[in-house]
This record gives structure tokens, C-alpha cells and sequence, in this order.
């Protein structure tokens, strides 16, 4: 257990350290910048991110299941949990997921009210609403559209 919580606070501490440090950087992915890409570099974007986030869930599945077998009584911590359903809200099981990604954040970044929403943001709004959660999708856009950061409220 000892050893699954330290991998999970390594985990959670590296989060919240690579959020700060990109938050105050200006070339961070938003629709300024998705706009001006190439598809190719769309492409080799949401391709390492989406291989990224499958590898976080492999190393979750992985420590978890290591922690279920050196422990009896092992119990999943709700924030592992968590962590799996945001992650799984990123990860749709669709062929051509790519292409359809690329294309939903298109529509999303053609409104110039959504410019300065983050790659992340912009992501899991597109795909709550492609996936019919237009409710969900609302609120997120609509919470992304009141940061700081985003000039067009």
C-alpha cells in the first residue's frame, strides 16, 4: 500500500509541478497556436498525447495490480479511480480516433471565443459533447471560458 500511494503522489506531484510550470509559459497549446499548426504536426500532437495518457493508465494498472497481489485486503483508493475516469475521458474507442479528434477541436477552435482555452480543456469539452454529455460540456466550457487567462469572456 506504502508503495502504491508514494508512486501515486510521485505521480500527482509531477501533475501539479508540470501544470504551474506550463501555465506561465505562453506557448502552451491553446487555439492560438492549434490554429497555426500543420495537420501533420495536429497529428504528432494529439497522437503523443493521447500515447501519453494510455502509458498513465498502464503504469495505474500496473502498480495496482502489483499492490493487489503483495496485499490481501487491497482496496483501490478513490483518487486512483479517479484518476483512471479522467483519464478515460480523454481516450475514445473509435478507428480513425485521431482523425475525429483533430477534427472536433477544429470545430472547437473556429469560435474565436474559445481561443484561449487550453489543449486539455478544449479536448475534454470536444469529446464530452461528441459523446453526448452536452451538460457536462457546458459547464466545462463555459468555467474554461471564465479563467483568467481567456480575455473573451
Amino acid at each position: 500500500m506504502r508503495q502504491l500511494f508514494r508512486i501515486t503522489l510521485s505521480l500527482i506531484t509531477l501533475l501539479i509541478i508540470g501544470n504551474i510550470l506550463f501555465a506561465k509559459q505562453d506557448n502552451v497549446v491553446d487555439g492560438n497556436i492549434w490554429n497555426r499548426m500543420k495537420k501533420d504536426n495536429k497529428l504528432y500532437y494529439v497522437t503523443g498525447y493521447l500515447n501519453g495518457l494510455e502509458k498513465a493508465e498502464n503504469i495505474i494498472d500496473i502498480n495496482v495490480r502489483t499492490q493487489r497481489k503483495n496485499e490481501f485486503a487491497f482496496t483501490e483508493p478513490f483518487y486512483v479511480s479517479q484518476m483512471r475516469k479522467k483519464i478515460r475521458d480523454y481516450i475514445l474507442q473509435e478507428d480513425n480516433r485521431i482523425y475525429l479528434i483533430i477534427e472536433l477541436l477544429n470545430a472547437f477552435y473556429a469560435d474565436p471565443h474559445n481561443f484561449k482555452i487550453s489543449f486539455g480543456a478544449a479536448l475534454r469539452i470536444a469529446l464530452a459533447r461528441h459523446l453526448g454529455d452536452v451538460k457536462k460540456s457546458d459547464l466545462w466550457l463555459y468555467e474554461a471560458r471564465r479563467l483568467p487567462g481567456n480575455k473573451n469572456r
